[in-house]
């Protein structure tokens, strides 16, 4: 089964029945790579935001409606307010113009020190635009303030593990993950946003965080570890809708689908498909597979949607943390 499923993920484009697995593996030369389309036109795209790992322009979108200009003009007539400064924020993020909600967040923290969403939210956007070492400090930050917060665990969980800290990110996934089960006796103010034991209750957004503190015990070499967890921690029989391509692709790790049933209709540049084949990927890479996940990585690293956490774990894979690794394979340009 595990024969096939780089031959499904790169190269049938998830037709419904599998294809035979190929008598010899050859790696197509990153500059033929088909590369995946957005699900979103790029027609309307706006200044750069950001560069790739691999310095390739990544673009905002247009705002049409002008709805950032009158969200600013409320914040003019109103600047004390952080609600408002958050929304100004979240609405700059919505048309993926990181460096602008960036400065929003920015003075967000100057002005509201003790309020840790500023924080939160700058780090998250410090990922998106492959900031990984600014982001890793925010979060440190957010997560020390509020350490019952599920959303600054989680995207520190995150910022560990696109630096390649595998090992930490497994250890905070599971800080937040604990608490379900032993809650702190101290819980911070979060005004609003959601804690780690109240995710006891919240199987959807919990799926997530068990995702990706799976995949990296098993980045950091904890493969029995790995087991364990995933056998004892994570069900084969829960209901999940919103999460459900993260909970595929656990029960694909677990044994419970095959990669037919994982991937069916994923269709190839959706996000959804960005979700299960990174960690499919990853899941190869630590099988010993690394040609078949060097590959994935390579095409998801080039997808459009690059506002994506499968295309930043993509990037931080095949670029960064298992670079050399893919070199190995012929799949990397050589380093300049």
């Amino acid at each position: 089964m595990r024969q096939i499923v780089f031959l499904w993920i790169c190269q049938a484009v998830f037709a419904q029945q599998a294809p035979p697995p190929p008598s010899s593996l050859q790696m197509t030369p990153i500059e033929k790579l088909s590369i995946p389309k957005s699900e979103e036109s790029l027609e309307d795209a706006d200044q750069p935001q950001a560069a790739s790992l691999s310095g390739n322009g990544l673009f905002g979108v247009r705002d049409k409606e002008k709805r950032i200009s009158a969200a600013q003009a409320s914040l003019k007539k109103s600047p004390d307010d952080p609600e408002l400064r958050l929304s100004l924020g979240r609405l700059q993020d919505s048309f993926l113009r990181f460096n602008e909600s960036i400065g929003t967040y920015t003075n967000g923290v100057e002005k509201f020190p003790n309020d840790y969403r500023f924080l939160r939210m700058r780090g998250q956007r410090y990922l998106s635009v492959r900031k990984f070492e600014q982001g890793l400090e925010d979060l440190q930050k957010a997560a020390k303030m509020v350490p019952n917060s599920f959303d600054a665990a989680y995207y520190l969980g995150l910022a560990y593990y696109f630096n390649g800290d595998h090992a930490k990110a497994a250890a905070e996934f599971w800080r937040c993950e604990d608490q379900m089960k032993r809650p702190l006796k101290e819980q911070a103010d979060l005004k609003g946003g959601r804690s780690c034991d109240g995710l006891r209750e919240e199987e959807n957004g919990r799926i997530p965080l068990q995702y990706w503190r799976y995949l990296a015990l098993r980045r950091a070499g904890l493969q029995a570890e790995a087991k364990k967890y995933l056998d004892e921690q994570v069900s084969g029989l829960l209901t999940i809708t919103t999460t459900k391509p993260f909970y595929d692709a656990l029960l694909f790790f677990k044994g419970v689908k095959e990669i037919n049933e994982m991937m069916a209709g994923a269709n190839e540049g959706s996000r959804d498909f960005l979700t299960r084949s990174s960690g499919v990927a990853t899941f190869l890479f630590t099988e010993g597979e690394r040609a078949k996940a060097c590959g994935i990585w390579a095409r998801n690293a080039m997808d459009q949607n690059w506002d994506h956490l499968g295309v930043i774990n993509s990037e931080s894979e095949y670029w960064q943390n298992s670079r050399a690794a893919c070199a190995l394979y012929g799949t990397t340009a050589p380093p300049k």
